[in-house]
């Protein structure tokens, strides 16, 4: 039985050991999408602010999944310096919310995390902290726009 205050989650993970992205694992999640589809998760927490994870219709391809979970999208990448916009965060969101009618399925997650290695880090705290600055604001706007 399923307790109602607790968020089962699956991450895939593509790997975040290194900043250069052409030796991180590639490929869109419609190849997953029936596994998806047959586990018992509440959320899918899924890398998606990379080219290298293709695009969120891929994984949509699968109709079942439309209604069976929640997306954690992954909506900054880690690994590298750029700061994404809330406009750009804001742009990811809208495309799975093409798939996803009701926002509050929808969580806005950095890809993979910046905890990475305590001595190596992926990035300085600051541009963690720009990244997550853009991350509330986009969340902000959204939530003021569809909730």
């Amino acid at each position: 039985m399923k307790n109602a205050n607790v968020v089962s989650q699956l991450h895939v993970c593509r790997g975040n050991f290194t900043r250069q992205e052409s030796s991180l694992l590639e490929g869109n999640y419609e190849k997953l999408s029936d596994f998806f589809a047959s586990i018992d998760a509440d959320m899918l927490t899924l890398e998606m602010s990379t080219p290298r994870a293709g695009s969120v219709d891929a994984l949509f391809k699968n109709p079942q999944l439309k209604d069976k979970v929640a997306l954690g999208v992954g909506v900054v990448n880690p690994r590298i310096d750029h700061i994404e916009t809330a406009d750009e965060i804001i742009g990811s969101v809208e495309q799975a919310m093409k798939y996803i009618d009701d926002p509050q399925r929808i969580w806005l997650n950095p890809d993979c995390g910046f905890a990475t290695f305590q001595n190596r880090p992926m990035n300085p705290m600051q541009i963690v902290e720009r990244k997550m600055e853009a991350m509330v604001e986009a969340q902000e706007k959204l939530r003021h726009k569809y909730c």
